[in-house]
């Protein structure tokens, strides 16, 4: 008999938590020409932590990547921008092309696209699989021309080139979470079960799916940081051991609280130097 979860999540697809969000804007997105002081203006002025980028193809919007503030903060540490004695961002970088910043994180290093039919359960496959936070969600995904390999693929291109383009949304791990929680009256019994057994789940879940390498991070010792350390200490661990938030301690080891990519919401480059405070 199958469980009240799995049914759920084999018949409620991405249109259904797409259709809960709250977001009533399209989507936001930049081309690949605008300026890194256009990504930084983008995400404060929309009080928003990502944004896809896309170049124009045919007279259509070819998304390539989705960006996010730690991209901008691991562009700034390779351009040794990062460093305590900067009291500000130079002119020269932030007149570069976003271009720069894409591929600089494992989560701007591929796009991830998916169709609003998918399934909840093929999406957090595809989540867990692949460690990815975010995907780009489009009613037609196009092929360009040089992905075509045979007629069909170029039939299917050049009728895809002759529409409109479709508006895409985004739909996050956090999205499914918060569609979950409003829905959990139809989850069933999963949501009894222990923390610790669900860990214990999750790490047979690595051992068998994950390569090994990423599998053995997942069973580590939590990333943490003492509450005396700056912040840029929290995102240079995070960036360099791939976790999505590192823990707090104090003296006494005890946890205290968290960083996570969500502190960095408002982030601009007025505010780089508040990285090196505690």
């Amino acid at each position: 008999m199958t469980s009240l979860h799995s049914q759920f999540l084999a018949t409620h697809t991405v249109a259904d938590v797409l259709r809960e969000k709250k977001q009533d804007h399209e989507l936001i997105d930049i081309q690949v020409t605008a300026t890194v002081e256009k990504v930084f203006e983008t995400l404060l002025a929309n009080d928003i932590l990502s944004v896809p980028v896309y170049r124009k193809f045919n007279n259509r919007k070819d998304y390539v990547a989705i960006i996010d503030a730690f991209d901008l903060l691991s562009t700034l540490e390779e351009q040794g921008l990062s460093s305590e004695t900067t009291k500000s961002l130079d002119t020269e970088f932030l007149s570069m092309p976003v271009a720069i910043l894409v591929g600089m994180t494992k989560g701007s290093s591929k796009l991830w696209t998916c169709q609003p039919s998918l399934s909840l359960r093929e999406l957090i496959e595809l989540f867990t699989k692949h460690r990815v936070h975010r995907v780009l969600v489009l009613d037609d995904i196009p092929i360009r021309t040089d992905q075509a390999d045979s007629d069909d693929n170029t039939a299917i291109e050049q009728e895809q080139q002759s529409r409109q383009p479709s508006a895409g949304r985004l739909v996050s791990q956090t999205d499914v979470v918060r569609y979950l929680l409003e829905h959990n009256h139809e989850l069933g019994s999963i949501l009894d079960m222990p923390a610790d057994q669900a860990a214990g789940h999750a790490l047979r879940y690595a051992e068998e799916y994950l390569d090994e390498t990423t599998a053995k991070k997942l069973k580590r010792t939590p990333v943490s940081i003492t509450i005396q350390s700056q912040a840029w200490d929290a995102l240079q661990k995070m960036s360099t051991s791939h976790a999505t938030c590192v823990a707090i301690v104090d003296s006494d080891g005890a946890l205290v609280a968290e960083m996570s990519a969500a502190d960095l919401r408002g982030i601009n480059p007025n505010r780089i130097e508040d990285l090196h405070r505690p």
